[in-house]
């Protein structure tokens, strides 16, 4: 019996260890499911960013090669532009010899009128 008194109370006290033992690891386990629960979820929005990502920079792309086509469109425009000045200036050019022959025309005639 005197055994049964010094083993009973340290049985007691590891019963007692394994039961708050036990009640941690089950509070570890949620916390453990919960950490998994919000990585998981944290995992969800980083995917979504991602295609977020994914469609802004298809966006992006999009956007440069309307850029570059309305730059090219411009500077084509700007080149036919300046094509049809410069014609305009060689006819004006080719235009201001000829009034200048038609106005000595005129003053050799207003001359020779007046004599």
């Amino acid at each position: 019996m005197a055994d049964d008194n010094t083993t009973q109370p340290m049985l007691e006290a590891l019963l007692e260890g394994q039961r708050h033992l036990a009640e941690q690891m089950t509070e570890l386990s949620s916390a453990v499911a919960a950490i998994s629960q919000r990585l998981n979820e944290l995992a969800a929005k980083q995917d979504a960013l991602a295609a977020k990502q994914d469609a802004l920079v298809a966006k992006q792309d999009a956007l440069e090669a309307g850029l570059i086509a309305l730059t090219r469109e411009v500077r084509d425009g700007f080149d036919e532009y300046n094509r049809r000045v410069d014609a305009l200036n060689k006819r004006l050019l080719s235009f201001e010899p000829w009034l200048s022959r038609i106005d000595d025309r005129l003053h050799d005639e207003i001359v020779a009128r007046t004599r």
